[in-house]
Parts: C-alpha cells; structure tokens; sequence
C-alpha cells in the first residue's frame, strides 16, 4: 500500500511539473504576425478620408461648444442629425468596404449614423442627446484606431 502511495506521487508530481516546462516554452515563441493590412494598428487613411472625418468632427465640435446655460433644442438635433447624414454620405461615396479595413470603416459609419438617427428619433431630448454623444465618441474611437495626424478628440 505504501508503494502504490509513493508511485501515485510520483505520477501526480510528473503530471503537475510536465506542462509547466511547456508553458515555460510557450514564452520563447516569437509574436504572432498580423495577417492582414486592416488588422494594423493605427488602420491607415487616405486624404479623402481625413479631410471627411475632419469636417464631420468640426461639425459636431461647434454644438459641443455652444452654451451649457442654453441647451440644444430638439430642432437642432434633427438638424445636426440630417448634417451628419449628409456628411456621411459623401464619405461613402465611392469607397471599397470590401476589404478588413474597410468593413471596420464602415462599421464605425454606421455607429455615427445610429447616433445621428437616435438624435433624429428619440422622443426628448435626453434621448437625443445620448445619440449626440454615441457620435461624439465614435468619432473619438476614431482617432484612436486611425493614421490621423492632428487629430483632436472632443469633449462632450
């Protein structure tokens, strides 16, 4: 009995320190490669594309910045909604989303887009404002993930 005790020791130590060794190993392995141009980090832009998203930011930049004693009325947020489609649109135009990078892209557009139509449809104006800064930070994530120089964050 006292044999069978010490072999299972034995047996249960081997079984405990093998992976060990192994997972020691695992940190001599090189970084993994990405795969694909979208996957780099910042994602790259075109001028278009810059010039765009800078005109958009500076759009909803000037409401950020109006009065905090005079709060946007729900006019103004279907306004600011329709600008924002408008621009939007134009970015669209002619752009190849096939691509990683461009499937990211599109999916962000389509995250200012849900904004700019919570700020459109939403029945008060708390509502319409949480779709103000569901763009805004869009917009922020944007200068995070993408190759713009000078880029300057907004703050709600």
């Amino acid at each position: 009995m006292r044999s069978t005790l010490v072999a299972a020791t034995i047996a249960f130590a081997a079984l405990v320190t093998g992976p060990a060794s192994a997972l020691a190993a695992d940190d001599a392995r090189p970084a993994l490669k990405l795969q694909s141009p979208g996957d780099e980090m910042p994602r790259p832009t075109d001028e278009a594309l810059r010039s765009a998203m800078t005109t958009l930011r500076d759009t909803i930049g000037v409401r950020l910045q109006g009065d905090a004693a005079q709060p946007m009325a729900e006019a103004d947020y279907v306004t600011l909604a329709d600008e924002i489609d408008r621009q939007l649109a134009s970015i669209v135009a002619g752009r190849d989303f096939h691509s990683r990078a461009g499937r990211h892209l599109q999916w962000m557009l389509g995250d200012i887009a849900d904004g700019a139509g919570l700020m459109r449809t939403a029945p008060r104006i708390p509502g319409k404002r949480m779709g103000l800064l569901r763009a805004v930070e869009t917009l922020n994530f944007y200068g995070r993930e993408y190759d713009h120089p000078g880029w300057a964050a907004l703050k709600p």
